[in-house]
């Protein structure tokens, strides 16, 4: 296995890029250790992972790339807010339908209509947001 690819100049990192075949995950997050923690994460339950350090990284990845399967976002990040990026995202009739959940430690700010995890984050329930949005068909599982 090969280590995790660094996008030079656009504070974006891929891993797994290799495989073609895995639904991909962008997370978009100025914490380095909640980027580290939601790489592993979704790298071991088979997702390619890509993963923007603010929200002007996060465009411009976007705006070079295929669209994800799923985004999680922060809000408060420095430079673009998250709530740019969602206006962004919006905007782009390739981007608009791609599901995007809100990853957050201040869930006050979070606009109506998107998923929201509050940090600390609790996995199991995020995980299965990436699942279902990457395969709309399959059924939500319950979790305990």
């Amino acid at each position: 296995m090969r280590g995790p690819r660094i996008a030079t100049l656009s504070g974006v990192t891929t891993i797994n890029a290799y495989s073609a075949t895995r639904p991909t995950l962008l997370v978009i997050d100025d914490d380095p250790d909640i980027r580290m923690l939601l790489c592993d994460l979704f790298r071991r339950e088979g997702f390619q992972v890509d993963v923007a350090t603010d929200g002007a990284a996060a465009i411009s990845f976007l705006e070079h790339h295929e669209p994800p399967a799923a985004i999680l976002l922060d809000l408060l990040m420095p430079g673009i807010l998250g709530t740019s990026v969602l206006e962004y995202l919006c905007s782009k009739p390739r981007l608009e339908h791609v599901p995007v959940a809100i990853v957050s430690s201040s869930p006050q700010l979070a606009p109506d209509g998107y998923p929201l995890f509050r940090k600390p984050l609790k996995f199991g329930p995020l995980l299965e947001f990436v699942r279902h949005a990457c395969d709309p068909q399959s059924p939500p599982s319950v979790l305990s």
